[in-house]
């Protein structure tokens, strides 16, 4: 995987023959990553009691808050149902909506709304029906728009553009025409657009994208089809089809049940030379920086192009997430895997594929699968936990089913707790130099805190240490509880050791 971070591999910018290795390579690190998961959940899995009415199937949670969401699960049934329904270790109805069902092999494929708490997991039981389960559906859909009790959008049949992006929580509209340098509207509202661009650097084609890229573009602002393709009480999608030249581009967009997070995942047929694909957004709010995600933090950076630096900001980096907000209300751009943006007057734009000729003429060329998400909210990006949302999309609930036995961990569970928002838990490891636990978390809303983590049961003491995991300081334990106060915007990491570790001192 490190050889891998090469920095050609990484951007695109290396011969052909680069990528046959690299592809090679991390599906080795890919298979033997899901391996060493797989085992540590069964390693689990084997401990809980799973004697509830039903196959039971558990949904675990890496990040250290709980989460109310939406969950895909295929389901192995030991006999044929017309349709199934999920309850609880208490025989407690769970919403669900069918997917699909195999009656030849009894597999069925299921969305479940769960309810896990935070760096731990959840059962439930998946059992045959005589007909759908009762209920009020969360999601409501039409052929031009999706709604739940957090948000509602409109897409217009003709161009594909999203017109509105409401948050009834805040009761703001997240989306605006979009603006010249001057402040003028120059269009009607269209939002998730998909834009293109003459991207032919004037040197190094694979790795510079030049300033003046906006000189030529298109906007992909005519739909080959708008259609609702799920309609259920769970998850609704509206599927929207553009093409470009040799391209085509094939758009789901899905809303899911009490989630305010609307997903849009895409597939791209790509065949272009010396284009730049981006989608943008709109923003009703107004300010003149924007807010982008960074390693353990975030940065500012200009929506203006007054001055030669600010004018060098054509085209930035960011991690999981960038942002768009004033004082009241904003949107969040959310992506799982591409970290190109730009924000100039109120329009936030995510870079979504190029295709340079050199050094390798074929670049990028085939199909390509990935899903970015706006995220209309109140208040700022801290108010309203953008980070979080972040995270979630790029490290979703895992699912597995369980055999049926007893145990001696109950049907939920959670390993760890941290009592406080603005905070996240980004390693729960062993320690490099002893057989000791190793937590590490950062604080990013820029506010000290006294961080509260409730430890794993057993733990004999903790101590806070540098990076190198070297102890600078003892923390008190009170109850299996340690409190650490943190600074701003500070990553701090703490030991824990366990009475077996302890004894082979």
């Amino acid at each position: 995987m490190l050889f891998d971070d090469f920095h050609d591999i990484m951007p695109g910018s290396g011969i052909a023959v680069n990528y046959l290795d690299a592809k090679r390579n991390l599906e080795d690190v890919s298979r033997a990553g899901r391996a060493i998961l797989d085992g540590s959940l069964s390693e689990i899995a084997a401990h809980i009691k799973t004697t509830g009415p039903g196959v039971p199937v558990a949904v675990f949670n890496s990040l250290s808050w709980p989460r109310n969401e939406v969950v895909e699960a295929d389901v192995q049934l030991p006999a044929d149902a017309a349709t199934v329904e999920v309850v609880d270790a208490a025989g407690k109805p769970v919403p669900s909506q069918m997917l699909k069902v195999d009656h030849g092999t009894h597999r069925v494929r299921l969305l479940v709304k769960v309810s896990i708490p935070g760096f731990g997991y959840r059962t439930y039981y998946v059992r045959g029906a005589a007909k759908p389960p009762a209920g009020l559906s969360d999601v409501q859909a039409s052929e031009s728009s999706l709604e739940n009790d957090l948000v509602r959008l409109k897409v217009d049949q003709q161009t594909g553009c999203m017109t509105s992006l409401f948050d009834k929580r805040s009761k703001t509209e997240a989306l605006a025409a979009s603006e010249t340098d001057t402040g003028g509207p120059t269009q009607s509202v269209c939002g998730n657009l998909l834009q293109t661009f003459r991207d032919k650097p004037k040197q190094w084609d694979a790795w510079n994208i030049d300033a003046d890229f906006e000189k030529e573009h298109w906007d992909l602002d005519h739909a080959d089809e708008v259609k609702l393709i799920e309609n259920g009480p769970l998850r609704s999608i509206l599927r929207v089809k553009n093409h470009f030249q040799n391209s085509t581009f094939l758009r789901d967009i899905a809303l899911t049940a009490g989630s305010a997070r609307v997903d849009v995942n895409m597939i791209a047929d790509w065949h272009e030379k010396h284009i730049l694909l981006k989608v943008a957004v709109p923003s009703s709010a107004h300010n003149d920086k924007a807010t982008f995600e960074i390693p353990y933090g975030s940065i500012e950076r200009p929506t203006t192009r007054n001055t030669p630096a600010e004018k060098g900001k054509f085209e930035v980096p960011a991690l999981q997430w960038a942002d768009l907000s004033d004082s009241t209300h904003g949107v969040s751009l959310l992506n799982d895997c591409k970290y190109g943006y730009d924000a100039k007057g109120n329009v936030l734009r995510l870079s979504l594929l190029r295709s340079p000729e050199w050094p390798d003429p074929h670049a990028d060329e085939g199909r390509h699968e990935f899903t970015y998400s706006l995220y209309p909210h109140g208040g700022t990006w801290r108010e309203a936990l953008t980070v979080r949302r972040g995270y979630e999309l790029n490290y979703p609930l895992l699912v597995k089913q369980l055999e049926k036995h007893d145990g001696e961990l109950k049907d939920d569970f959670s390993f760890l707790q941290i009592q406080s928002d603005n905070v996240v838990l980004t390693a729960a490891k062993k320690a490099e130099e002893e057989d000791a636990l190793i937590l590490r978390f950062y604080e990013w809303a820029g506010k000290e805190a006294d961080v509260k983590l409730r430890l794993p049961a057993g733990a004999l003491n903790a101590s806070e240490t540098d990076l190198m995991e070297r102890p600078t300081a003892e923390l008190s334990l009170q109850d299996g509880s340690t409190t650490v106060h943190t600074k701003p915007y500070e990553i701090k990491t703490i030991r824990v050791r366990f009475p077996a570790q302890a004894a082979k001192d």
